[in-house]
């Protein structure tokens, strides 16, 4: 929540990003991964279907992580996106046209 408010970020897509980062864990999509790196994928992939995006260096900046730490969480959890995302959110872009990487 640190980071979300840091970049500036509404509570929903806090809310998605904490959300898609505790399923994440807890079905075992990131293995091995550290937490703040699943943080931060879990932030990107929020903010990309949100209205409020924010790029892998702005999050990495603001999380202490590089951004290829986050890209490569992101990959990890990108194929089950339509799991991981709150069933109740609300997408400024459809899934299918989030960045693949």
């Amino acid at each position: 929540s640190r980071f979300c408010s840091n970049l500036g970020l509404p509570a929903s897509v806090q809310r998605a990003a904490t959300h898609i980062a505790r399923k994440a864990i807890e079905t075992d999509i990131v293995p091995g991964r550290s937490p703040i790196s699943v943080a931060a994928a879990a932030i990107y992939l929020a903010s990309q279907a949100s209205g409020d995006k924010k790029t892998q260096k702005e999050i990495g900046d603001v999380a202490g992580v590089a951004a290829i730490t986050i890209r490569q969480s992101y990959k990890l959890m990108y194929p089950r996106a339509a799991d991981l995302l709150p069933k109740d959110f609300r997408f400024h872009t459809p899934i299918e046209q989030l960045p693949k990487a």
